[in-house]
């Protein structure tokens, strides 16, 4: 293998063998690392261009061996066939800085301050390194494995007078005095433009803006730390609100993660399953921020029509899995259960109303000649920019690339389905809004095609070591029972090794990346949402904006907040 090769021979890179992903996986020394991914971004043909994730694990709640404290662990992908490559980097003393790779990819900036803000790992020569998703007086790195995982273990949150005057002077510390002839302003962190909780320090010059700071963490819950304490079924409903808007979209690529670990080959019907329930939360969520940034530019017809077709498709998802917004429906090795009997005269009814209600909301968008003034050649990101700052889903498919995970590395039952990736080269909010809305009619089009092909058979893995029996089954024999019991107590869990699984959700590509030590109960998880990079995006891509268009900038990018935050 010729990437295999060049690793070892120029850097002495050591290829791991405890994948169960398929990826390529090395062991880099820490004086390589800089040099390692200059070579693969720059110099290695083809190339990885993308810094998918960067984050670490703490080895000291294991069996580590001694020189090694923590990995540092950075995924980058090719956007290509070739897909997705992995390097761990051992690392043995928090106190010792780890060498930035913001010289290599900008986008580690944001990565780093998470590393350092959850793990305490500093990076040297990093250009802003502070707290990112944590207050900045909060004492502590949560993802130590010494942290403990309830908040009931924890002392008491208390903040005293002097405490609370301190914590002041440390949050006005964070926005230096502008420069003369500039103004700050704060957007947010309560301002409807921002869909929820989330600041935007804003230098201005008159009305263009000259520098923007992302205040993010307001809705920062601790889910990778959560699952630590959780069993690995258990955990499924937290997938569901990372991107709350995503519904089923969010356990696609947790449980194929835990699947790959425990080698387990899902049913057809159970994969048809699967893709029937994300392409509907793939309209429904398109649905909702199409209405939503029609209300961002000051026109609210679109929020009526779209909202009230994202109902019918709230009905059907209830109809389905018992749930509308949050389904937990996924289950390792399928679904929870087989759709109802006359599951498909209620899709392609629904498909139709929602079809028809499409052409009103465009009308009322793209159609509309005030809607295209405020968004065509607003918020431009170019290619470049885009690779820059490792962009995905519509965001990176407005500026020419046609990348998505559904066709590029089908997973599910997409590589049987016929669909187009919509692209635009405009680049700018009006193109991802066009592209929003042709996503959901190619959506649409993929429902009907299952509709037609839903395979038959059982929806879950018949191999259920890992994964729960059905219901039934555990009335007619003891053996399943017991597996049964073994699997509520947390008992059970998949063989040691790791995974990463990345998937299209309605945003971009979400990864979920899954360290098993044999346990019952994730060793480390780490969730990439696609939010995180993009809204890290903005510091850029709204330089040099007028202020007026900064919330059409930012309200086209279709970030999650929790998605982003985590």
């Amino acid at each position: 293998m010729l990437l295999a090769e060049a690793l070892q021979k120029r850097f002495q890179a050591m290829p791991l063998t405890d994948g169960r992903d398929g990826w390529p996986d090395f062991q880099v020394a820490e004086h390589h690392l800089v040099d390692v991914l200059h070579f693969l971004r720059g110099d290695m043909v083809p190339r990885f261009p993308m810094l998918l994730d960067l984050t670490a694990v703490d080895e000291r709640g294991g069996q580590a061996a001694p020189e090694r404290a923590f990995t540092l662990v950075y995924h980058l992908h090719g956007l290509d066939d070739r897909g997705a490559l992995r390097l761990r980097v051992p690392h043995a003393d928090a106190e010792v800085p780890v060498p930035t790779a913001t010289g290599v990819f900008a986008n580690a900036n944001w990565y780093e301050r998470e590393v350092y803000d959850l793990f305490g790992l500093a990076f040297s020569d990093h250009p802003d390194l502070r707290r990112i998703l944590l207050p900045p007086h909060w004492e502590g790195h949560p993802l130590c494995k010494r942290e403990p995982i309830r908040a009931t273990e924890r002392p008491a949150y208390r903040l005293g007078k002097s405490e609370v005057q301190e914590a002041l002077k440390m949050y006005s510390d964070t926005v230096p005095a502008p420069d003369p002839g500039l103004t700050v302003l704060n957007v947010g962190p309560h301002h409807p433009g921002t869909h929820g909780i989330l600041r935007f320090v804003l230098k201005l010059s008159g009305e263009e803006i000259a520098t923007v700071d992302p205040d993010i963490g307001y809705h920062h819950r601790g889910v990778e730390k959560i699952a630590e304490g959780h069993t690995f079924h258990n955990f499924i409903p937290y997938t569901d609100r990372v991107d709350y808007l995503g519904g089923a979209l969010g356990e696609f690529p947790y449980v194929r993660a835990i699947e790959m670990l425990a080698d387990l080959a899902v049913p057809p019907r159970a994969e048809g399953i699967r893709t029937l329930l994300a392409e509907i939360c793939r309209i429904s969520s398109h649905l909702v921020w199409l209405g939503s940034y029609g209300n961002d530019l000051g026109t609210m017809g679109p929020a009526f029509y779209a909202f009230r077709d994202r109902a019918l498709l709230m009905d059907l998802i209830e109809k389905y899995t018992g749930g509308r917004l949050h389904p937990q429906f996924f289950r390792i090795g399928g679904v929870a259960m087989d759709l109802p009997d006359d599951w498909r005269g209620d899709l392609l009814t629904t498909l139709e109303a929602v079809e028809r209600g499409l052409r009103d909301s465009e009308r009322l968008t793209v159609g509309n000649p005030v809607f295209q003034a405020r968004t065509r050649g607003v918020g431009v990101l170019s290619a470049a920019q885009a690779e820059k700052w490792a962009v995905s889903g519509i965001l990176l498919r407005s500026t020419g690339k046609d990348w998505d995970m559904r066709k590029a590395a089908p997973y599910g039952l997409y590589g049987d389905l016929d669909f187009a990736v919509p692209t635009s080269t405009d680049g700018d909010a009006l193109a991802r809004t066009q592209l929003h809305i042709e996503e959901i009619r190619e959506s649409i089009g993929m429902l009907r095609q299952l509709a037609e092909r839903m395979p038959e058979g059982p929806t879950l893995a018949a191999d259920a070591r890992y994964a729960f029996p059905p219901k039934d089954h555990t009335l007619r024999d003891i053996e399943t029972l017991i597996h049964h019991f073994e699997q509520v107590a947390g008992e059970i869990g998949p063989p040691a090794g790791q995974a990463l699984s990345i998937t299209e959700s309605a945003r971009g590509m979400l990864a979920y990346y899954v360290v098993a030590d044999g346990g019952p109960r994730p060793y480390r998880l780490r969730v990439r949402s696609p939010s995180f990079p993009h809204v890290q995006l903005i510091a850029e891509l709204g330089r040099g904006t007028a202020l007026p268009d900064f919330i059409a900038t930012i309200g086209s990018i279709d970030y999650v907040l929790a998605d982003l935050d985590r």
